[in-house]
């Protein structure tokens, strides 16, 4: 009787940790997408553009409007999924890109960091020229302040979809 309400009392415990060894696991495979400002006529971004915009190669975007990207702090998933699928890069990379950059004289800006998927919604819907990348699902049909656009052709819900963490 005692052993049975020693496991009874631990089962709790354990279902907890397993809950949380295994939620990362459920949200492999959840698409990222790129999210610009509402009043960016652009609809579709190949990575190619993608990485210039990010890596500072690329300042304008065909309106005139100046580039301003913005994510989320290293360390989130969908940011080390992004940099390696569309920059090639891991975080340490990418912010030796910037330093060496800045050391060789080349006008290079990193994008914004901000704290959460929240925070880069609102920086890219106050800013007529931001972009910033979010998981699809803390993007809803009620967000007007940006829009998301697809990405070599395609939508998040696309099989052919590159952006999935």
């Amino acid at each position: 009787m005692k052993k049975h309400k020693k496991l009874v009392s631990i089962l709790p415990g354990l279902a907890i940790f397993v809950f949380f060894a295994l939620a990362p696991l459920a949200r492999a495979g959840d698409a990222i997408v790129v999210i610009v400002n509402a009043a960016n006529p652009v609809e579709n971004l190949t990575v190619g553009e993608l990485k210039k915009l990010f890596l500072s190669d690329r300042s304008k975007w065909d309106t005139g409007k100046s580039v301003a990207p913005v994510m989320v702090a290293a360390g989130a998933p969908e940011r080390t999924s992004f940099l390696k699928i569309v920059c090639g890069l891991n975080d340490a990379d990418f912010s030796k890109y910037f330093l060496q950059a800045a050391f060789t004289g080349k006008s290079a800006t990193p994008p914004k960091e901000v704290g959460s998927a929240a925070a880069v919604k609102s920086v890219v819907g106050n800013s007529p020229g931001a972009i910033g990348f979010v998981r699809a699902g803390d993007v809803s049909g009620s967000d007007t302040t940006v829009k998301i656009v697809k990405v070599d052709g395609a939508s998040a819900t696309d099989a052919g979809y590159k952006l999935k963490m």
